[in-house]
């Protein structure tokens, strides 16, 4: 090896190595030019696809792989796409309306606040993968979202404050407004008493929440409402403990329904008063990011 150095020297006067230029490009630059307009114009299209567009269009062989070197020089990069409730114009007017109005509330305001919500725990699931291309501050733009609506059939129903988790409640078939203003009843009014004279309720816009019935009985036990924009569940916090609940249960591989809902109960008691604290002091940044964000997904 010293002996080669030697002669290296001796012949070029240097001992560092010549530039070495590699394999030439396989794509011309009016193939990348191509590629980039196809994955702009259809974020959805996979790699696969573009490959064989591009091989139709020049005639020249592309892999998949070589399509996403060339989309990662532009910073595009295969993602699943968030899922996100369908915004409309009359949704998106809603949410800026509440920003306006909630933008100048302090975290006293904010800890009075009881959030009540209510979802579905399954035993297993996904509803398939999918991807889409974006490039960095992308994902919560409407292009490049997964809309998703709304559907019957919950199954848990919770409270959650400042101070901790609140009650619990398991139901066995889709509710109406009927069993709906038995909850509050049993459940929802201790949480709000704990939080004193000055807690608001928080729910969305479900018909079961504001029907006639619901309202009456808000009215008689003077519970304070807060008004809430249809469509919004990134706004409220108790979104994000429902995906640390359901990752717990997720991993525990629970074989059975009447264990899952033991399971469920153990898990939300445990959950931390800090990690409830901290969802509900993120409002004013998820209030400022909906203006920022023109009324949009945050």
């Amino acid at each position: 090896m010293v002996a080669k150095t030697i002669q290296w020297f001796n012949r070029t006067g240097s001992t560092q190595n010549r530039p070495r230029h590699g394999q030439p490009k396989k794509l011309s630059a009016h193939a990348q030019r191509h590629i980039h307009r196809l994955s702009l114009g259809n974020r959805c299209m996979s790699a696969a696809s573009i490959a064989a567009e591009v091989e139709r269009v020049g005639g020249q062989p592309v892999s998949a792989q070589t399509i996403c070197r060339t989309l990662h020089q532009i910073c595009l990069h295969g993602c699943h796409p968030r899922r996100k409730s369908l915004l409309q114009m009359l949704h998106k007017k809603a949410r800026k309306q509440f920003a306006k109005d909630k933008q100048t509330k302090d975290m006293d305001y904010w800890n009075h606040v009881l959030w009540s919500d209510e979802t579905k725990i399954n035993f297993f699931g996904s509803d398939g993968v999918k991807h889409v291309w974006r490039q960095p501050g992308e994902e919560y733009k409407d292009k490049y979202v997964l809309s998703t609506v709304k559907h019957g059939g919950g199954s848990v129903m919770v409270c959650m404050s400042a101070t901790g988790t609140g009650e619990l409640q398991f139901l066995e078939a889709t509710m109406n407004a009927n069993m709906h203003c038995d909850i509050p009843k049993q459940r929802i009014i201790p949480s709000l008493r704990r939080l004193g004279c000055r807690a608001v309720f928080s729910h969305d816009n479900d018909p079961k929440h504001t029907s006639k019935l619901t309202t009456a009985l808000q009215k008689k036990l003077r519970v304070k409402v807060m008004d809430w924009p249809s469509m919004s569940p990134d706004l409220n916090p108790i979104e994000h403990l429902w995906g640390i609940l359901k990752w717990k249960v997720e991993e525990l591989k629970v074989p059975y329904i009447r264990q899952l809902c033991d399971v469920i109960m153990e898990e939300w008691k445990r959950t931390p008063v800090t990690i409830c604290e901290a969802l509900v002091s993120s409002m004013p940044k998820r209030v400022k990011a909906v203006l920022e964000n023109n009324d949009g997904h945050i």
